[in-house]
């Protein structure tokens, strides 16, 4: 699974992939709901990977307190790069 791509999902739900990130030897990802123009909409989710051989699998984390700390884990990833490009202006 790549940054910046588009996967389609069961139900053909397609998401944009905009982050990463691994916890707990798990792969994490935050994906926006695109609509059926492709478009953006306000609809994130947090995937976790699970691989099964060379198949790779995408799962919604449902798991409140894991959706939350993954997503505080984006959030501060995301404050650090805006705090970065700060210091390069």
């Amino acid at each position: 699974m790549k940054l910046d791509t588009i996967v389609e999902l069961e139900g053909n739900k397609k998401y944009y992939i905009l982050d990463e990130t691994i916890q707990n030897d798990k792969k994490y990802f935050l994906a926006t709901k695109l609509d059926e123009n492709e478009e953006m909409t306000a609809e994130s989710t947090i995937f976790e990977e699970n691989k099964v051989g060379e198949d790779i699998f995408l799962k919604e984390v449902t798991n409140e307190e894991t959706a939350r700390y993954i997503l505080s884990v984006f959030t501060t990833t995301l404050i650090n790069e805006i705090d970065d490009e700060k210091k390069e202006d």
